[in-house]
């Protein structure tokens, strides 16, 4: 690529991304995702109390983009935390839900915060008040700027639990020439399968980089099981008796509630007393899904609200973290996300407790892990959304 043609490219991502955000918060106003209390730490600016617990110390800083990957990651920032004891160790996030898993990992050395912006203002107010001696990104934040400014400073950057889904790797193809060398401001590549390891190869990033160490959500899920007692005081305060089936919808995206809901109404003819438990994949979507539940002539209510006095047809969780402790009542999982071209969410949390799941045809962002549990007849795939009432009855 021409010299002057890769600065023009890199002024051009930088615009367009200003033009990007502007777009992208008046959607977000509406929405209810913004503004939100850590908006002024995207800028790269931090309260005075975080700005005190940095101050003369160096960090290693751990960004997990959302609420899977911050779970993922939790494992590694407990690890580092135990070996590094007299390191900072920032635990950045976007999404309100991603910070707020980094949140519970809090502590004197563990510092939740959001992520800037990949715009430079933002990124060198971060670095200068950060000053991080390593920066692990957890499955596929490759945000150019950033890595540039990690590459400027002398910072080493590994990628932790990676993945590269195929769309992803058709997109970079098409941008080879100028998203090459932003990958090679990796210094070490941990990819989940040798699929994954396989096509940052074919991206340009030299083989001696990149490691086939396996998916950390195995781990992550497998501990965040519920233990049983908990499970059983959630069955008494929801006053399931376990003879009657509960359906749960984990992580739930806008679309996939109102086939559930429709699912649950077909089951009930023959099963009177089946029940549906909705988790929406973001808890600003719990009051329009109770209006769904009411429009489809069903007893809705908040998990965390007193029992109605005529009993419920439709619980909607609206707290954070508690998904693991509501598959423990499912008799079956449908997983959110893959109902609809979203490309589903994590299954595990379903799995590790051993219960029958059921997902859409939409499972692009877990291919290794969905087709596992399909060969091992753990988990039933559905070739159209449609298919979804006649697979939970059966």
């Amino acid at each position: 690529m021409s010299p002057r043609i890769y600065p023009l490219m890199w002024f051009l991502y930088e615009f367009l991304l200003v033009v990007g955000y502007l777009l992208y918060i008046p959607g977000a106003v509406w929405r209810r995702r913004l503004p939100h209390a850590g908006w002024t730490m995207r800028l790269g600016r931090y309260s005075p109390s975080i700005q005190g617990r940095l101050a003369g110390r160096t960090g290693l800083w751990v960004h997990a983009v959302s609420v899977g990957e911050a779970l993922a990651a939790r494992p590694i920032v407990r690890a580092l935390a135990a070996r590094y004891p007299r390191d900072v160790i920032v635990f950045s996030s976007i999404t309100p839900g991603g910070f707020t898993v980094a949140s519970q990992q809090a502590s004197a050395q563990v510092i939740p915060i959001y992520w800037p912006l990949d715009l430079r203002p933002c990124l060198r107010r971060a670095f200068d008040a950060l000053r991080p001696r390593a920066l692990l990104l957890v499955e596929a934040e490759f945000w150019p700027l950033a890595l540039y400014e990690a590459e400027k400073r002398g910072v080493p950057v590994a990628v932790v639990n990676g993945r590269t889904s195929a769309r992803a790797f058709a997109r970079h193809r098409r941008v080879q020439g100028w998203f090459a060398p932003t990958l090679r401001r990796v210094n070490r590549f941990l990819m989940q399968s040798e699929v994954d390891a396989e096509r940052l190869r074919a991206l340009g990033v030299p083989a001696d980089r990149v490691r086939v160490v396996g998916n950390l959500k195995w781990d992550a899920s497998a501990a965040a099981r519920p233990d049983e007692e908990a499970v059983r005081t959630l069955a008494q305060r929801l006053r399931v008796n376990g003879r009657e089936p509960v359906l749960v919808g984990g992580s739930t995206h806008r679309g996939e509630e109102a086939l559930l809901l429709d699912t649950l109404q077909q089951v009930r003819a023959k099963r009177p007393g089946a029940r549906l438990i909705l988790a929406p994949r973001h808890l600003e979507r719990v009051g329009e899904v109770q209006d769904l539940v009411r429009r489809a002539g069903l007893v809705g209510w908040r998990c965390s609200e007193a029992l109605p006095q005529g009993g419920w047809d439709v619980g909607v969780v609206d707290t954070f973290g508690q998904l693991p402790l509501y598959y423990g009542l499912a008799d079956i999982a449908v997983i959110g996300g893959s109902l609809i071209p979203h490309g589903g969410q994590n299954p595990l949390e379903a799995a590790v407790l051993e219960k029958p799941i059921v997902f859409g045809p939409f499972m692009h962002n877990f291919p290794e892990i969905s087709c596992a549990l399909t060969d091992e007849e753990a988990a039933r795939q559905l070739r159209t959304p449609a298919e979804l009432p006649a697979a939970v009855q059966a």
